[in-house]
C-alpha cells in the first residue's frame, strides 16, 4: 500500500510540474502580443535632445525671430500669404450632405449649415480659417481655447504660444501635461504669465484644440516653417544692404586733378578755385566739391580723371539668386512663386515646376480640413447638447469640406472640350457642372422650376 501511495504522489507531481509548465508558456505567449497603448509597457516618451529636438528656449527665439520676418521681410510675407491664399483663403467652405436619401436628412443638413453659419458669424472678430493657418504657420502651432456657454453659440479664442510654458520651479513640461509614459496624449495644458512664468491655470485638454507642425508625433511643441529659411533671408537681407551700399560708393564722383609743375603752381591753381575748397592739416592738398553742372576749364599742364570704385556687380548677381534658389527649396515653392518674377522661364517650364507646388498645396488643405473638422464636430456637440440638433445627427449628416481652387486655365477652351465628351458620351452632365463649381442637383432643381 505504501508503495502505491508513493507512486501516486509521482504522477500528482509530475501532473503538477507539467500544467505549470503550460500555464507560464502560455502568460509569455499572451504578453509577447499586441496590447493597448494604455497597456503596454514601452513607454511612448517624449523625443529626447539627443534625437534633434529643440528646447523651450531655442523654440522660442525661432518663434521671434520667423514673428519678425514674417512681419518685415518680404519674401517670408510673401511665403506666408501664398500658403493663406491657396489653402485656408477663399473657396474653403463647409457644406453638410444627408447620408440617406429622404426630406428629413436634407432638411437636417440644411440647419447644419445654418448652425455653423451661425457659430462663425459669432466668432468672426475671434476666428477665422485664414488667421488659424497663418499662426500654425508662422509660429509652428497654434492653440484655440473652446468655451462653453449656457446659451448658443460657444466661443472661441486662440492662445499665444508664449503663454503655453512650464511654470518656474516645476518639471520641464513644455506647457503640456500628458498621460504617464504616453507623451502623445495630453491631459491638460499649462497657461503661465508670459513675464513671471507663474501658472495661471492648468486647461483640460479636451477645452484645447492644439496644431503642431514639423514636429513628430512624440514631440510636443511644433516649429516654424520658416526655420530652414531664417538663416537664407538674413543672409540675403544682408547681401542686399551691402550691393545697395556699393551702388552709393559706385554713384560718388571723385575728381583727382593733377597740375603739372612745382608746388607753387599747384597751390596757385588751389587757390584759384571755388571758396568752398578745404585744405588738409598739412597744406598739401586740396580738396574741393564738384556740384552739378560745373564746368571746369583747364590748362594743358592739368590732367582731370573722375574715379569710380568698381563693385563687379555682375559677379554679385548669381550669388543673390543662389540665395533664392534655396530659400525657395526650403519651402517647396518654385522660384517664380516666391519672388513674383516669371520671367526666367516660359510658360511649359513655369507649368511642370508649378506641380509640386500644387501636391504641397494639396497637402496642406487636406491636413487643415482635418484639422477644422475636429472643431466641426465639437460645434456640432454643442448644438446637440443646445438641442439644436438631434442625437443621432452624425449618424444622417457628413460635412463636405470645399478648398480653394490651386490651377488656374482657359476655362472656356476646356469648357468647350468637356461639352465634345459629354456629348459623346464619356463625361456626364453632372461631371461637366462639378467642373464648373456648380451643384449638379441644384442646377437640375433649378431648370425645372424655371
Amino acid at each position: 500500500m505504501g508503495y502505491l501511495r508513493d507512486r501516486w504522489r509521482v504522477a500528482a507531481l509530475r501532473a503538477r510540474y507539467a500544467r505549470r509548465v503550460q500555464e507560464r508558456l502560455l502568460n509569455l505567449v499572451e504578453t509577447s502580443g499586441p496590447l493597448p497603448v494604455s497597456e503596454d509597457p514601452g513607454k511612448w516618451t517624449l523625443l529626447g535632445p539627443g534625437s534633434g529636438a529643440m528646447d523651450a528656449v531655442q523654440r522660442t527665439d525661432l518663434r521671434a525671430r520667423a514673428r519678425q520676418l514674417a512681419m518685415t521681410n518680404s519674401h517670408a510675407r510673401n511665403v506666408i500669404r501664398l500658403l493663406e491664399i491657396y489653402v485656408v483663403g477663399p473657396g474653403l467652405k463647409l457644406s453638410h450632405g444627408a447620408r440617406r436619401e429622404d426630406a428629413a436628412a436634407k432638411e437636417l443638413a440644411a440647419r447644419a449649415d445654418a448652425v455653423w453659419a451661425e457659430f462663425l458669424r459669432a466668432n468672426q472678430r475671434h476666428f477665422s480659417y485664414r488667421e488659424y493657418g497663418r499662426r500654425a504657420w508662422r509660429d509652428g502651432e497654434c492653440f484655440l481655447r473652446l468655451f462653453r456657454r449656457p446659451a448658443w453659440p460657444p466661443s472661441v479664442r486662440f492662445v499665444d504660444p508664449e503663454t503655453v510654458a512650464t511654470p518656474a520651479h516645476e518639471e520641464e513640461s513644455e506647457g503640456i501635461v500628458t498621460e504617464l509614459d504616453d507623451v502623445e496624449t495630453p491631459v491638460a495644458y499649462q497657461r503661465v504669465d508670459a513675464v513671471s512664468l507663474e501658472l495661471r491655470e492648468e486647461i483640460p485638454a479636451a477645452e484645447m484644440l492644439h496644431t503642431k507642425l514639423g514636429a513628430d508625433s512624440n514631440q510636443k511643441r511644433g516649429v516654424t516653417i520658416l526655420a530652414p529659411a531664417i538663416e537664407t533671408l538674413e543672409s540675403f537681407d544682408k547681401w542686399l544692404e551691402t550691393e545697395l551700399l556699393a551702388r552709393r560708393l559706385q554713384s560718388s564722383i571723385v575728381l583727382w586733378r593733377k597740375v603739372q609743375g612745382s608746388p607753387s603752381e599747384v597751390a596757385s591753381v588751389a587757390d584759384g578755385a571755388k571758396h568752398n575748397s578745404r585744405t588738409d592739416p598739412y597744406g598739401t592738398v586740396r580738396n574741393e566739391k564738384v556740384r552739378a553742372g560745373t564746368i571746369l576749364t583747364t590748362s594743358q599742364g592739368t590732367d582731370l580723371q573722375f574715379l569710380q570704385p568698381d563693385t563687379n556687380f555682375g559677379d554679385a548677381v548669381p550669388m543673390g539668386r543662389l540665395l533664392l534658389l534655396c530659400l525657395a527649396a526650403g519651402q517647396g515653392l518654385p522660384e517664380f512663386m516666391l519672388t513674383c518674377d516669371a520671367s526666367n522661364a516660359n510658360f511649359a517650364s513655369t507649368m511642370v515646376a508649378e506641380g509640386p507646388a500644387v501636391k504641397l498645396f494639396q497637402a496642406e488643405q487636406q491636413f487643415f480640413v482635418a484639422e477644422f473638422e475636429r472643431l466641426w464636430r465639437w460645434v456640432m456637440s454643442e448644438a446637440i447638447r443646445a438641442g439644436l440638433l438631434p442625437d443621432d445627427f452624425h449618424d444622417q449628416v457628413m460635412p463636405h469640406w470645399s478648398a480653394p481652387e490651386l490651377v488656374n486655365r482657359d476655362r472656356p477652351r476646356e469648357r468647350l472640350a468637356d461639352a465634345r465628351l459629354c456629348d459623346a458620351g464619356i463625361l456626364s452632365k453632372a461631371e461637366v457642372a462639378r467642373r464648373d463649381g456648380a451643384d449638379p442637383e441644384l442646377m437640375r432643381a433649378e431648370r425645372e422650376e424655371e
